[in-house]
């Protein structure tokens, strides 16, 4: 299968090859011929034509005029050849005529008789593609970072392009692997480059007759933490990778969690917060709570027992636990006990001791509390829907343990992810939820 794949991606890059070299070789100049018959406008529309219906810089060419109206009018006595962009396409008075380089040009031909009338009118739209080979790009090497698994647009600019307005373009990449993207914008005459995933590649692209070479870099620039659970004055250091240059860092509440210029984030009241860098214009962030040495504990004790096995028949022994038998000897450390001193009760009776004691969260696990830190933890969450006949029909609880920074929006809010202390972050939504 190894095999296929490499002669399949060896094949596509061939294939890929050989197209562009046939588009330069098509590019060449040609000797053309142009018919014109009396009373042929050209068009002012930019309607779709096929490859034949565009002209190139340094093609030649006659135009002849189908003059069918002698034995009315008389033959001409002479013509004229009119271009409306001689820059583009010039002509001369025998209807030879050359392209000088790109963009719309309108040939007018006017056929005059023996009494000086113009007895023959038409024109033709020359669409051209100019020569490019005196082009250069500014930058032969670009680098871009990868942030929060998303890349911005990386540009590259050519210096003495001529017009674009009609052109050919193609590439192809070196390393089909990092799925490139090339967009080239022929009004401004630059390149936008979009990669979806880290390394180097060699980009050959081929605007009209001239092929360009772009070496481009992606590196994926990560944070060592994404999410962090501190005491009052205690400290994290956070660290990005991949990325050279200047980082800012910055705190979302900096009365919760400071964060000095290298990283260090100090730990300063109980609450939420995201402390991010900012980096080439992009965040990265990590969310810190910061609870009490009590909270800590649980914490610290809920994740440790989610490290054992799954076992309601086992679940009150060391190395094993069900969901509320965790919640139960966690909170026990600090001596929260759910109304029972010597048995976890399940996850039913605990939700309807917290909430017969108005310890419920108003609105649950929803949105607004997430992406509000409007949770610390430590928190409760109970799954409903079950007909088991138990308070509300819950059947099972789970600890929530904090935050995790997952990105940021556009307008540089964060994005934030839930997790949990014995299932996969981003586990549950909608359910509710109450604080012991």
């Amino acid at each position: 299968m190894r095999k296929m794949r490499r002669y399949f991606v060896l094949f596509f890059v061939l294939y890929a090859f050989f197209f562009c070299l046939g588009a330069a070789e098509e590019s060449r100049a040609e000797e053309r011929t142009v018919y014109l018959e009396n009373g042929q406008m050209a068009e002012d529309g930019e309607e779709e034509i096929g490859e034949e219906g565009f002209y190139q810089a340094g093609d030649t060419g006659e135009i002849r005029l189908g003059y069918g109206d002698e034995w009315l009018y008389g033959p001409l006595e002479r013509t004229e050849y009119v271009s409306s962009d001689p820059s583009v396409v010039k002509v001369e008075g025998n209807g030879r005529f050359q392209v000088a380089g790109g963009g719309r040009a309108v040939v007018t031909v006017k056929g005059y008789n023996s009494e000086g009338l113009v007895v023959f009118h038409a024109s033709y739209c020359f669409r051209c593609r100019a020569d490019v080979s005196g082009a250069a790009l500014q930058k032969t090497e670009l680098r871009t970072y990868i942030i929060n698994w998303q890349a911005d647009a990386v540009t590259a600019a050519f210096v003495n392009m001529p017009d674009l307005t009609y052109h050919t373009f193609q590439y192809i990449s070196s390393n089909p692997a990092m799925d490139i993207d090339c967009i080239l914008d022929p009004h401004t005459k630059t390149l936008k480059i979009y990669s979806s995933g880290s390394g180097t590649t060699v980009l050959s692209i081929t605007i009209n007759n001239m092929t360009f070479t772009l070496k481009v870099i992606a590196t994926e620039v990560s944070i060592n933490k994404v999410s962090a659970v501190l005491t009052s004055k205690k400290t994290a250091a956070l660290k990005i990778k991949g990325y050279p240059g200047r980082v800012t860092w910055k705190t979302t509440k900096n009365k919760v969690a400071a964060v000095t210029s290298k990283g260090i984030v100090k730990a300063k009241k109980t609450g939420n917060a995201v402390v991010y860098a900012i980096i080439d214009g992009k965040r990265i962030g990590c969310a810190v709570s910061v609870v009490t040495p009590k909270l800590k504990k649980v914490i610290s004790a809920a994740k440790k027992i989610a490290r054992g096995k799954y076992s309601q028949p086992k679940r009150m022994k060391k190395g094993y636990y069900d969901c509320s038998s965790l919640v139960w000897r966690s909170y026990k450390k600090i001596g929260k006990t759910f109304g029972d001193r010597s048995y976890a009760p399940v996850a039913a009776n605990m939700a309807k001791y917290l909430f017969g004691r108005k310890k419920r969260i108003p609105g649950g696990l929803n949105s607004r509390n997430i992406q509000g830190m409007k949770l610390r933890p430590g928190d409760l969450m109970f799954e409903t829907g079950a007909k088991n006949g138990r308070y509300k029909g819950i059947y099972h609880v789970e600890m929530f343990v904090g935050y995790q920074c997952e990105g940021f929006d556009s307008k540089g809010k964060p994005i934030l992810g839930t997790l949990w202390a014995a299932r996969p972050a981003n586990a549950y939504y909608g359910h509710p939820m109450g604080r012991p």
